[in-house]
């Protein structure tokens, strides 16, 4: 082992973890050399607290002389006050350092690459903040500032190092940023920054971030926020290869008046997270001319001619689908490549059934005129699932253009549970639901959340396994089902001849009903055989003692490559 050349006993001690590394500095001397400057390339928040760790709390020139040449093979140093470590349990909590002993840490470990702090400031602690601005080779920093009542420090002494950043994580009024950052700077000075995560009082960050490719936003402002500031997205309107943009959930619906033009100018984006406050936000998401008017009227020439020219029945199968858009077509969409498509929550500020009908309308909108989605999720809102997939009867009229899909979360509340309390009524709304999902070939992760969700056969899960063309809906007694035809969950031979699986991609499905399920032996089997890819599965709530059942059906079947939670 000692023959090795020392590139590659380096390039080996990457890939170890902290013991292992140690190990590894016992082989010889020669590993002992050549492994010896990893153990410094990376200071965890937790080493600080560790037994025998080298940095002492206070300064000493005689103990410290030896550390100089060891910080500066820091790469990556993560530092976090004691009240902010949250896993306490597995260290004990040493005397935690100064300030003014952290800053010359700081300043000793020139070579960081990464930093991430976590702690409490005060505004007379600018010491810290200007220390940091002195690391010049930094690329990535994280800070989590609490505690401030005012900004500590100007954004233009920071410059120097934000222009060397790749990626910014901020949390806290640590960066004073004047009114006047808000109007566009003239020749302002571009960085590399490609990853932004910042409060939104920070957004003049962007006149300096043409290269921005991902970015976050936290609209919730602490104490020190200043009602008086503007509130405005233009300085998104500088990040014009922006392709990852995530809004974080906020309230106030003068919070963001310019929403939709400033998004709407981003063509390259391709992953959007925010919620909707009017329903003028969904004109980000929906082809003009295809929104639907106020009221009841779903049936308007108008509409019905926009879903004719994007919807196709395919050749050889009955169920609806829509091709993909000619250059023509996607000329007028807004988001033309988005793929990735969350809505955290929605408040239009009315629950009249004339809303929550132009809500659905909406709703079916975005599935019809978007076919490259990829992601599709709804979080945080009260609705029906007959607001998503469309009932008998309407399937050609609401049919998804977006096939493609791999990823689709939502979780549904009925308005009114009292309604649900008839099983006729929820057949109606279900088999349709299954019918429609078994159109989503390419389906890798789905999780429905709801109350009173269906799974019976009688319901129509089997809907999943058949092309709808060829046989009609499906209940339990029109085929036969017994256990003994589906003792092998795992296998294609498990369904009868006519009947295969058709979400052969699922590896991942969560159902979760707040009333509380029961799955029999035979559920359990149909679902496995329909998913044979299935890796992690969650059900819950379930009722008592139904988990424990599951999980000593799965043992018999011999799955133990299948995760179960419940």
């Amino acid at each position: 082992m000692d023959s090795l050349p020392a590139e590659l006993i380096e390039a080996i001690g990457q890939y170890l973890d902290g013991p292992s590394l140690c190990s590894s500095l016992r082989v010889c001397r020669f590993w002992f050399n050549a492994l010896s400057p990893l153990i410094w390339s990376y200071i965890s928040k937790t080493q600080w607290h560790r037994t025998g760790f080298p940095i002492r709390q206070v300064f000493d020139a005689y103990d410290d002389s030896p550390l100089r040449p060891k910080l500066l093979q820091v790469r990556h140093l993560e530092w976090a006050a004691n009240s902010d470590l949250k896993d306490v349990s597995a260290i004990t909590i040493r005397k935690e350092i100064a300030r003014s002993r952290l800053v010359q840490l700081l300043r000793m470990a020139a070579n960081i690459r990464s930093l991430e702090l976590q702690m409490s400031i005060t505004a007379d602690e600018l010491g810290l903040l200007q220390s940091i601005a002195e690391l010049r080779h930094l690329r990535r920093l994280r800070i989590e500032a609490t505690g401030l009542d005012m900004f500590a420090i100007r954004l233009q002494d920071m410059s120097n190092t934000f222009s060397n950043l790749e990626t910014l994580e901020s949390t806290g009024h640590w960066l004073y940023i004047d009114l006047s950052s808000w109007e566009r700077p003239q020749d302002a000075p571009q960085w590399r920054m490609e990853r932004l995560s910042v409060g939104y009082y920070a957004l003049p960050i962007l006149w300096h971030c043409e290269n921005l490719r991902e970015l976050e936003i936290r609209i919730f402002e602490s104490f020190g926020f200043q009602r008086s500031e503007k509130r405005s997205l233009r300085p998104l309107q500088t990040c014009r290869n922006l392709e990852v943009l995530k809004i974080h959930r906020y309230s106030r619906q003068d919070t963001l008046l310019d929403l939709v033009e400033t998004i709407g100018t981003l063509r390259q984006l391709r992953s959007l997270s925010f919620s909707i406050l009017a329903f003028s936000f969904f004109d980000l998401l929906c082809r003009p001319g295809s929104i639907v008017p106020a009221e009841n009227d779903h049936r308007c020439k108008k509409r019905q001619q926009t879903e004719n020219k994007l919807e196709q029945v395919e050749e050889g199968s009955g169920y609806s689908s829509a091709r993909p858009p000619d250059d023509d077509d996607s000329a007028d969409l807004p988001l033309p490549l988005l793929e990735d498509l969350t809505i955290i929550s929605v408040d239009v500020g009315d629950n009249t059934f004339s809303a929550i009908d132009r809500l659905a309308a909406q709703f079916f909108n975005i599935l019809r005129t978007r076919p490259l989605l990829k992601g599709f999720q709804i979080q945080g809102f009260s609705f029906s699932p007959s607001d998503i997939f469309a009932q008998p009867g309407q399937e050609l009229e609401h049919g998804w253009a977006c096939l493609g899909l791999e990823t689709l979360k939502l979780q549904f509340k009925s308005l009114d549970p009292r309604k649900m309390n008839s099983r006729e009524k929820r057949y109606r709304i279900w088999q349709p639901i299954y019918r429609q999902l078994g159109q989503l070939t390419k389906l890798k992760s789905l999780m429905i959340q709801c109350w009173s969700l269906e799974k019976s056969t009688d319901v129509g899960i089997l809907e999943l396994a058949q092309p709808i063309s060829s046989v009609g809906p499906v209940s339990g007694e029109g085929h036969g089902r017994s256990s003994r035809a589906l003792n092998k969950p795992s296998t294609d031979h498990a369904l009868p001849s006519k009947l295969k699986a058709r979400l052969t991609e699922l590896n991942s499905l969560y159902l979760s009903d707040s009333k509380g399920m029961t799955w029999s032996r035979t559920e359990l089997e149909i679902l496995l055989a329909l998913f044979p890819k299935l890796k992690d599965l969650n059900l819950r709530p379930l009722n008592p003692g139904n988990g424990k059942e599951i999980q000593k059906w799965l043992k018999e079947w011999k799955r133990t490559d299948l995760k179960f939670v419940y």
